[in-house]
Order: C-alpha cells, then structure tokens, then sequence
C-alpha cells in the first residue's frame, strides 16, 4: 500500500531533486550576481580614488592605490613591514585566546552563582567602563615598551566582550535544559560541557568575533602610546614623517589580520555547531 502511494505523482509535477536542483541554482546565480556587485563598487571607488590623486586632491593627503600597492610590496620584500606585522600578531596571539577564556569562565561563573553576580556585577560593569586608552599607559608603566603592554590592553579588551555574552548567554539558557538534565543524574564537568556550554555555544562565537577586531585595536592602541616595534607604531612613524601610502599600508595589514582571523573563527563555528544544523534539518523533515 505504501508502495503505491510513493509510486503515484501528480502528472507535471516536478520531483523534489528537480526543485532543490532549481532552488541551488538560484542561490548559486544570487550569489555570483552580488560578488560581482561587490567587486563593481570596490573596483569603481578605487578607480575614482587613483583618478582623484593629483588632479582633484593633493597626493600627499590621500596618496593613490598604485602608491599604496607599490609600498605593500615594497615592505613585505624589505622584510621590515613582516617584521611588525608578526610583533603585532604575537601580541594578540597570546593576549586574545587569554582574555577570551578568562571572560568565558567568569561569565559562566557569573551565570551558575546568583551571589556571585550581586556582589560582583556591579564591579565588573564599573571596570568596564574605564577607558582603554586612559589604561594603556598605566600597563606601560607596569610592564613595559615591550611586548607584556600590549598583551595586557588585548586581555582587557577581550575579557571584558566575551564576559558580558557569555553571562548574557548564561542568563537566557532555558532552566529545562538543566532540569533534564539533572534527571538524568548529569553532573559536574559533564553538565558543563555536554548541556551549558552547547546551549550558550552561539553566544559563545558571537563573542569571540566579535572580540576580534578589538583585540587588535587593543594591539594597536597599546603600540600608539608606546612601542618601537609593531603595525601600529610602524603607521605611527609614517605618520609622522608624512608617509600617507605607508600608513595606508598598515591600515590594509590590519584588515587582513581581522579578516583571516575572522574566517578562521568562522570556519571552527561551523564545524561546532554543526549539531544545530542537522537537528534543524530533521526538524523540516520532519
């Protein structure tokens, strides 16, 4: 009987690979339609950027691209701009995966202790609102022009985004999922990292990339105040001798750093939250 019922179409129908094969096509034009969007809008500003430099607007101020290339290549094959980039990845290296866990942990904690979070909260939040450049010379002061300053303002950046989502993430988990499992008598490490942490896991992402970026702010603002090596001082130094493609130079390392970090970051949530994609996906089936 059930047989026959799979067996039985409606005439002229399409059959559901047809139409996925449709839907992905769509999507697969969509998408080659809004690259080449992107590339008409970056390729047109950057056209009317090198046209602008000299005839419109004086080079000095906003160089060109040709210059801004010509001083990438220049820099990376002089070995020297590879030199600050790595001091500045050393430093958000070490500095970013520390306040990430640290802010990770004390926001967890924050969530699993009501007193906790009453005595503390308000402390946290008052710390938070200190800011980070009225900081940074005070980790000069204590740790030096070297590479420990810079760290220190890229643990604090970091702790304190990863912090505040993972207690906000703490403090919107539903109880039933706990309330399971307690029933099931899971406890300790175990209803830690196999129920708490995969139901906050999206907060968890969101604050580690989102704290992307400021780790690397954090690097270069700690470079701006003091420093002899690093992207930031090496933009610092270009500034001051007027360099303005060198300065471009450094504003475009950065970028990269950001992105590739970015993808990266990406590339791990997708492979953790797998899970939630298929358990989706069964749910549309079903």
């Amino acid at each position: 009987m059930s047989n026959n019922v799979r067996q039985e179409k409606t005439p002229g129908a399409p059959s559901l690979d047809v139409v996925t094969a449709r839907i992905g096509s769509a999507f697969s034009l969509r998408g080659m339609g809004i690259t080449a969007v992107r590339v008409a809008i970056i390729g047109g500003f950057l056209l009317l950027w090198q046209i602008a430099s000299g005839p419109w607007i004086e080079p000095f101020l906003i160089s060109s691209p040709s210059r801004i290339f010509s001083s990438l290549i220049t820099g990376f094959r002089d070995g020297d701009l590879l030199q600050h980039t790595w001091v500045t990845f050393e430093e958000i290296a070490i500095g970013f995966p520390v306040g990430a866990i640290s802010g990770i942990a004390l926001g967890y904690a924050f969530g699993r202790s009501r007193l906790l979070a009453e005595i503390f909260e308000p402390i946290i939040i008052a710390l938070n609102g200190i800011p980070r450049t009225a900081v940074a010379p005070l980790f000069i002061v204590w740790l030096g022009i070297g590479l420990w300053s810079k760290v220190g303002v890229v643990f604090l950046l970091t702790f304190f985004l990863n912090f505040f989502i993972t207690y906000t993430g703490m403090r919107q988990m539903d109880q039933e999922y706990i309330d399971l499992a307690r029933l099931m008598r899971v406890k300790g490490w175990k209803l830690t990292f196999k129920v708490i942490f995969p139901a906050i896991s999206p907060y968890l992402f969101t604050g580690i990339r989102t704290s992307i970026p400021f780790a690397v702010i954090g690097a270069i603002v700690g470079e701006f105040v003091a420093s002899t090596e690093g992207v930031g001082f090496f933009i610092r130094m270009s500034a001051g001798i007027f360099k303005t493609a060198d300065v471009f130079v450094g504003i475009i390392v950065l970028m990269i750093m950001v992105i590739i970090m970015d993808k990266i970051a990406a590339v791990i949530e997708k492979r953790a939250l797998r899970w939630q994609t298929q358990t989706e996906h069964i749910q549309i089936q079903a």
